[in-house]
């Protein structure tokens, strides 16, 4: 049984000595440098971990900053690289819709065009139907010529003044109605003035 006290005694000798020869040191030790560390301004722990993340098992365990950062980094570029298909997006549906009202508009404008010819074609139609016309009442006589141009619509007869020589307009208003030729008269002398 001295033997089993004696060994007992020893397995605590040994703790012990492990205990005050290399635990508390080591503790006192690092307790000191953090102080030290601490007052010089360096973080400890944030050297540790830099040299942490460089080790390669070590690493997998320690969250790198900068890592973190690119990560965040990485998203806000993808959000922002979304947010910049989704206005691509936006404004190619505007190009296609603006396209679309160019098209129509040239439509449009391909109508008009073709309405103004055909107005041209119409107004150079009545002004030959008109020059006729007006040929026609030169050669009647002139009290004939006055009593079918005051029975037409007074724009008619107008144009048809408008193309005879001053003489024979003349000699035409002459044998119409006073006030007749008057009126007529005073819508030519606008007309030329408008013009």
């Amino acid at each position: 049984m001295a033997n089993k006290v004696k060994q007992a005694e020893r397995k605590t000798n040994r703790l012990q000595w492990f205990l005050y020869v290399i635990v508390i040191p080591v503790v006192f030790a690092v307790t000191i440098t953090l102080v030290v560390a601490t007052i010089a301004g360096v973080n400890l722990f944030q050297v540790a971990q830099e040299y942490g993340s460089k080790a390669p098992i070590i690493s997998t365990f320690i969250d790198d900053p900068e890592e973190e950062q690119l990560m965040e980094d990485l998203a806000s570029h993808e959000a922002t690289i979304q947010d910049q298909d989704t206005t691509i997006s936006n404004l190619e549906s505007q190009l296609t819709s603006k396209d679309q009202e160019i098209d129509e508009l040239n439509d449009q404008i391909q109508t008009l065009e073709n309405e103004l010819e055909q107005a041209e074609e119409a107004r150079v139609s009545r002004e030959e139907s008109t020059s006729r016309l007006a040929r026609s009442f030169t050669e009647m006589d002139a009290s004939r010529a006055a009593d079918i141009i005051t029975e037409m619509e007074q724009a008619l007869a107008l144009d048809i003044l408008e193309e005879m020589s001053d003489e024979r307009r003349g000699e035409i208003l002459g044998a119409m109605d006073s006030e007749l030729a008057a009126n007529l008269s005073s819508s030519l002398m606008r007309r030329s003035d408008s013009e």
